[in-house]
């Protein structure tokens, strides 16, 4: 009884992850997770860029 069981399981769970579900579950993954990443790099840029050009900026004194 339990290998039938565990066959028919193992039958279900393959079938289920080669379907188009999952492909379309995983292209959706995908572009989400390179979203994050690149909203992830923009921000440390623009926190480089931020720095560089406050380090570069004149600096206004101002006189007490």
């Amino acid at each position: 009884m339990s290998i039938f069981l565990s066959c028919n399981y193992y039958s279900v769970s393959s079938d289920y992850f080669n379907g188009y579900a999952s492909d379309y579950e995983e292209k959706l993954l995908n572009t989400v997770w390179v979203g994050i990443v690149g909203l992830e790099v923009l921000m440390v840029l623009g926190i480089a860029a931020q720095s560089i050009f406050r380090r570069l900026s004149p600096h206004l004194k101002l006189r007490p």
